[in-house]
């Protein structure tokens, strides 16, 4: 189970997750929201934890500078006018923004079609494009666990209590097997189907195997022989 906490770095309170995992490191890692994630052996303090953490204080805040400065840059680069090219799901596709009655959009033939009440409002135009990409991501990413659960199922594994998906920039995807839950970033929008669902079968195996260890590729090769390839190009760009 992860708790949640603050930690002091210098002079700045950042939020951080603590999940205890079988793990033989303590590991800690910048998300891109600007809070971190420490995950630690079950022998490990949190006091121990807290330490490395603050041992890697100046490294830690510049690296959360970073981030957080390459979001807001990432935010105001779309303007979603006319022409912006956005990736769904492998392929590239042009928007294009119209008026209309209600707020809605479409992808078909390479065009996003945004149709909302004031094309002039910015926010109208990101919040119309960004529920639409969060449920067209999520439907495709359950399907896909549906899939793929009846291969674990035999097993012995059981249902994921719990699917959650989020604006995770560090990960693609997680598991967290003593909660059974599983996290998906919205960012496999931009990836195509394959790759979307190797994702899936990836964090199943943890399920079983909480290490990236040769049993636990072993067990994804088994449903996705050309892991390999497929976890090259996800990461490649």
């Amino acid at each position: 189970m992860s708790q949640l906490r603050k930690i002091v770095l210098g002079d700045r309170e950042i939020p951080i997750e603590f999940e205890r995992k079988r793990i033989r490191n303590i590991n800690v890692r910048v998300r891109r929201d600007g809070s971190l994630y420490c995950s630690l052996p079950y022998y490990a303090s949190f006091k121990e934890a807290e330490e490395f953490i603050i041992s890697r204080r100046d490294y830690l805040l510049k690296s959360i500078d970073k981030v957080l400065h390459e979001e807001k840059t990432k935010s105001l680069s779309r303007q979603y006018v006319d022409g912006e090219v956005f990736d769904i799901l492998g392929s590239q596709y042009v928007l294009h923004v119209s008026q209309g009655s209600k707020n809605t959009c479409r992808a078909e033939a390479g065009i996003i079609t945004l149709e909302v009440t004031d094309p002039s409002d910015y926010r109208t135009k990101y919040m119309t494009y960004e529920k639409w990409r969060r449920r067209c991501i999520r439907s495709i990413i359950v399907d896909y666990c549906n899939e793929i659960y009846p291969l674990f199922q035999r097993r012995g594994v059981a249902p994921p209590k719990n699917i959650k998906l989020g604006d995770y920039r560090s990960f693609w995807g997680e598991c967290f097997a003593k909660r059974g839950e599983l996290k998906f970033s919205y960012k496999l929008f931009e990836k195509d189907r394959e790759l979307i669902r190797y994702v899936v079968v990836h964090e199943f195996a943890h399920f079983i195997e909480p290490n990236h260890s040769a049993r636990f590729w072993a067990i994804v090769g088994e449903i996705v022989p050309d892991y390999k390839v497929l976890r090259k190009r996800l990461n490649n760009k």
